[in-house]
Parts: structure tokens; sequence; C-alpha cells
């Protein structure tokens, strides 16, 4: 754009000698203004201030870049955070009982009382430390209450107590052999604990007072 002409202002009042005030204007668009004559000292420049192109943006765009560049450091930091720790998964522990030949099969339920009988217990870790868990086993005689809709239990004899450690993430499969003794036992009752058991366990709240636990249903003669 070609410079804008000096414009000559006279500056005064039709009774006072004018002063001729050049005024450099680089826009299209031309302000005129006009001060008395007394107000305006000998030796008085005037001068236009100029805002360079961008001026009252850029604070904006650096404060802007700032914050971009802020955000992409957290999302790295994020994602490496994620990558070195990641997410801790579900807890929980396997509990089975396999038949003797390590199958879900052919399990000990009908036999003559006071005969030794074998079942292979499994036990998996999932709790993310290594546990040391105690296993109890009850021979329990119960009955059907026809008039509660409901089992009750009539005895419950504890037939065994021991520990198994193990590690996270392993499974520890071992044999355990049993002798059911009255034969009015008719299920036996392998409780699982991931604490230390209770001293004295209700004989009606057995499956309520441990960590997991599994029934096999007898017939013994």
């Amino acid at each position: 754009m070609p410079p804008a002409p000096a414009i000559d202002r006279l500056i005064g009042s039709p009774d006072s000698p004018s002063i001729s005030v050049p005024v450099i204007c680089e826009s299209p668009l031309y302000v005129f203004f006009a001060l008395p004559l007394n107000t305006i000292q000998p030796g008085t420049r005037f001068a236009t201030r100029k805002e360079g192109p961008g001026g009252s943006t850029s604070g904006v765009a650096r404060v802007l870049s700032l914050v971009l560049i802020a955000a992409v450091l957290v999302a790295v930091a994020t994602t490496v955070f994620i990558v070195v720790v990641p997410k801790e998964g579900e807890k929980f522990t396997e509990f089975y009982i396999l038949g003797p030949g390590g199958e879900a099969a052919d399990y000990p339920t009908e036999f003559m009382a006071g005969t030794p009988q074998t079942v292979i217990i499994g036990i998996g870790n999932h709790e993310h430390r290594d546990i040391t868990y105690t296993v109890e086993t009850f021979a329990v005689e119960s009955r059907f209450d026809n008039a509660t809709n409901r089992s009750i239990v009539v005895s419950a004899t504890l037939l065994d107590r021991f520990s198994v450690t193990v590690p996270h993430n392993r499974t520890v499969e071992q044999p355990y052999s049993f002798r059911v003794m009255g034969p009015d036992t008719n299920r036996i009752e392998f409780l699982l604990f991931k604490e230390a058991p209770p001293e004295d366990i209700p004989m009606d709240n057995l499956t309520d007072v441990s960590y997991r636990n599994l029934h096999l249903w007898l017939r013994v003669h």
C-alpha cells in the first residue's frame, strides 16, 4: 500500500493565529482532531502510535502453544505410567476337587464306612501375592426339612485340617485321602480359608465362614 500523504492540520480559532501540524496517516482511516491553540506549547511534537501486525494476538498464541505442549507432556507421561505400571487385574482363587485319576469324574461317592477314599484338591492363586491357604474337611450329616424347605445340618465332624502355600499365579494340586466312619454321613464339605480359620465353626454355618467351599454328596454303607 502506498504511504498516505501528509495532511496539514490547522489548529486554532478564527481569532487566533493558526498553526499547521502535519499528521502522517498510514491507514485509509484518517482521524481529525482539533485542539485549542492555547493548549499547545511551543515545540510540541505530535506522533501516532502504531500497533504492529499481530501484536495483540502474539501473546495469546504463545499461551496456547504452552498449553498444547503441557497437554502433550501429560499424555506421554500417562502412557508411560500405564505401560510401566499395568493395572492390577481381578483377584480370585480357584478351588476345585478332582477324582483320583485327575479328572472331573469318578469321584468316590459310594463306599463302605471306614474305607480310605482319595480325591485331588486343586488351588489356583490369582490374588497377586503368595498365600498360605488352610483347608478343612467335615463329614456332614444333613436332612431335608419339608416344613422350611431347606437342608438342616444334624452333625458336622472335623476330619482334617492342613495348610498349602501357593505362589501368585500358580496352581497346586495334591491328593487328599479321608475316611468316613459314620454311615449316616451323606456329604463331605471342603472349606478353604485365605486367612487363619476360626477355632469354632457353627455346624449350621460352615459355608458362610470360609473363603471358598465345595461339597461331595455321599452314600456310605
